[in-house]
């Protein structure tokens, strides 16, 4: 398995919102693609361990806003094995400049019962190898507080993944649905916590509070929290 794998974007409209700025969902889209590439090469993806990878947690942090057409160098590599969970960082760039910084939780699942299988348990596991750079801490649990219903949302065909559940990177969109954001902010750090699978059909509630600097959006269907996210802003020059 290669260490560090590289892929590069071009930003295109597809990916800005109406104030010109990259998406937060964005990201996490060029992520879940790099990360499935980077799987896949090392014969680690889901037809070759027989699971299910599924996103545990996910932080990122971005030092400025990225515009249309700049060209996006994104790195990946595996930051560890901790218990159940595959850590796996992320850096951004642009013109060989850092612009930003990524950690995730990972665990794969028995495709039939969608039990947790323990790293120590895959023989694959081996060929995870870890790369000894500098990364992100290790994402842990949210406490959110005081959260008011925002909106509601149905889950459709065109927010499902492979798994035909709520793709992460949908709710990467969902959580930003949330922020009610402004001429002058952008989301300069996010953390999302996926607590449960979401089923097509699903009629999401969405909580959330912001202030000037921060936000907390809380997702949840059927008396269960689905998803959980936090994160702060910075200001649009």
């Amino acid at each position: 398995m290669e260490g560090v794998f590289v892929k590069s974007y071009e930003l295109t409209y597809s990916h800005i919102d109406w104030r010109g700025v990259v998406r937060p969902a964005s990201y996490f889209d060029f992520m879940q693609d790099t990360a499935t590439v980077h799987a896949q090469m090392a014969h680690l993806d889901r037809g070759d361990l027989n699971a299910i990878w599924v996103l545990s947690r996910m932080h990122a942090e971005f030092d400025r806003p990225l515009t249309s057409y700049e060209h996006l160098e994104l790195s990946t590599w595996c930051a560890g094995i901790k218990g159940a969970s595959w850590l796996r960082a992320f850096g951004f760039a642009v013109d060989g400049k850092p612009v930003g910084r990524a950690i995730s939780s990972w665990v794969i699942l028995d495709p039939e019962t969608h039990r947790i299988l323990r790293p120590a348990n895959v023989s694959s596991a081996a060929g995870y190898i870890c790369v000894d750079r500098p990364t992100l801490p290790m994402p842990g649990k949210l406490t959110l507080a005081e959260l008011s219903l925002h909106h509601t949302y149905r889950v459709e065909y065109s927010d499902l993944d492979i798994n035909r559940h709520l793709n992460n990177v949908r709710i990467a969109a969902l959580v930003s649905d949330t922020l009610d954001l402004s001429e002058t902010d952008f989301v300069r750090t996010i953390q999302i916590n996926y607590t449960a699978e979401t089923p097509a059909g699903a009629m999401l509630e969405l909580y959330a509070k912001r202030t000037a600097d921060t936000f907390a959006v809380q997702g949840g269907s059927e008396g269960r929290v689905r998803f959980e996210a936090a994160g702060t802003f910075g200001r649009l020059s």
